[in-house]
């Protein structure tokens, strides 16, 4: 399989852009500006967009711009929309906008196909060919999260391990990102990335995925922290947790209509709510407490009336959750904190606790020794049934065991963490302070590292991209 899975990623990477190209001076060259290629499952189909395939020319229309293929797919057939029983060998930059260009494999076992093809807009011709892998799809890109200090920062890391650090502020003329960005999370057309400021006018800031510019501010929050998508809505947890006196001070959770990118309501919650899953149905939210450090709960919601249905009591101050195989909630609690003894940080009725989602049944494991700063502390694999959690330092548990893991898999702590939910490897932030650059670990799922990236300052979490 990891020869399989290598083969194939190369495949996808080696996509050619430009094999030659010929220019008449009273027509401006076209562009082929995305060759991206495509992943399929063995048997399936796929449309192909412009996201994977583009040619852009300043004089031209996009019915103007004829593709024609030179050397055919071997292993299915490229066909009209309309029509997926009958091999074509013209489209245009029109069809492929339109969604009328797919790929259809034949079922055959192979690993790749391609097509090679010759583009012209009526005086001037490019060529190309667009490659084809057939199994399990590949991530594409990596982004990491840096909060920083004054200002936060996205660093991009491509299928060939190259970093591309400000990668948000590059793509926008410079124009940071914010600060102390928070969470993010991307769907087929945008990515968001929720911006909790000092000042207390924390924003969602929505960028297109193809390129990271920007495409639209959605505002009006005080203390947004995380975001959760699901179908056409958006959830953002947002709130202190508290009043000027620090007392406990429930918040409340944003919808966001992800057709206009606006707030449509709210949905009053728990004190400090943090991390939203979604499990058959309903979302569940982490009500950490925030700055006050004094909630318990988890406020469970049903998504399509966007009403509470319930609350649930966990350990103290619930920050982060992960979803199992069996649709059940793992809810990380990192307890009170007691800092009277800085830098000696203790934690009261941390732990790890687990709702049966049939039944809202709790059970909690209690966890010793306590010592991550961060707040992105468990993290599950791709068969959902072995979750990662921190607190001295990182541990594996399946989901069917009874008590906590005393072997430590990574004998430290870091950051932040998440997995990356095709090759299953952990990727671990590594915060240093606010001014020092941070690092990116990968380890497999044996504990073994296998590479790492230097990437912005205070850096939190990794979102996968396929």
């Amino acid at each position: 399989m990891k020869k399989f899975l290598k083969f194939s990623l190369g495949l996808l990477i080696a996509s050619a852009l430009f094999v030659s190209c010929t220019d008449d001076d009273d027509n401006a060259m076209p562009t082929l500006s995305v060759n991206k290629g495509v992943v399929i499952e063995n048997g399936a189909s796929i449309t192909i967009t412009p996201s994977e395939l583009a040619v852009v020319d300043t004089d031209t229309e996009d019915v103007n711009i004829i593709y024609t293929v030179t050397t055919a797919t071997e292993n299915g057939i490229l066909a009209n929309a309309d029509d997926l029983s009958t091999a074509i060998d013209q489209f245009t930059q029109a069809d492929v906008a339109a969604s009328k260009v797919v790929y259809v494999h034949n079922g055959s076992q192979t690993l790749t196909d391609e097509f090679s093809f010759k583009v012209t807009d009526g005086d001037n011709e490019l060529t190309g060919t667009f490659n084809i892998s057939i199994g399990e799809k590949q991530i594409s890109f990596f982004y990491i999260l840096n909060e920083g200090s004054s200002n936060g920062s996205l660093s991009m890391i491509n299928r060939n391990d190259e970093v591309t650090n400000n990668y948000f502020s590059t793509a926008n003329n410079g124009v940071a990102l914010g600060q102390y960005p928070q969470s993010m999370a991307v769907n087929d057309d945008y990515a968001f990335i929720v911006v909790t400021t000092a000042s207390g006018a924390g924003y969602v800031e929505v960028a297109n995925k193809i390129d990271f510019t920007h495409n639209a501010t959605i505002d009006g929050f005080s203390y947004p922290r995380e975001i959760t998508l699901a179908g056409d809505k958006a959830y953002v947890s947002n709130g202190n947790g508290q009043d000027a006196n620090y007392a406990k001070e429930n918040n409340e959770i944003y919808i966001i209509d992800l057709n206009t990118m606006t707030k449509t309501g709210e949905i009053a919650v728990g004190a400090g709510p943090e991390k939203m899953v979604v499990s058959n149905g309903k979302l569940y939210v982490a009500n950490s407490g925030g700055w006050s450090n004094d909630d318990n709960t988890v406020s469970v919601i049903d998504i399509e009336s966007d009403q509470v249905l319930e609350t649930i009591t966990v350990k103290s101050c619930p920050k982060d959750m992960v979803v199992d195989a069996n649709g059940d909630i793992w809810v990380y609690c990192s307890g009170v904190p007691d800092y009277s003894n800085w830098p000696n940080v203790t934690y009261t009725n941390s732990g790890i606790s687990v709702i049966t989602e049939s039944t809202s049944a709790v059970t909690s494991y209690d966890l010793t020794n306590l010592s991550t700063s961060g707040i992105k502390n468990i993290a599950i694999n791709k068969a959902k049934d072995v979750v990662y959690f921190m607190s001295d330092a990182v541990y594996a548990m399946n989901i069917s065991d009874t008590a906590l893991p005393t072997i430590k898999l990574i004998d430290t702590t870091f950051y932040g963490m998440d997995v990356n939910p095709v090759s299953d490897n952990l990727w671990l932030c590594e915060a240093i302070d606010a001014t020092t650059p941070g690092t990116v670990h990968v380890y497999n799922s044996e504990g073994a590292e296998l590479k790492s990236f230097t990437v912005g300052t205070m850096p939190n979490s990794t979102t996968f991209s396929y």
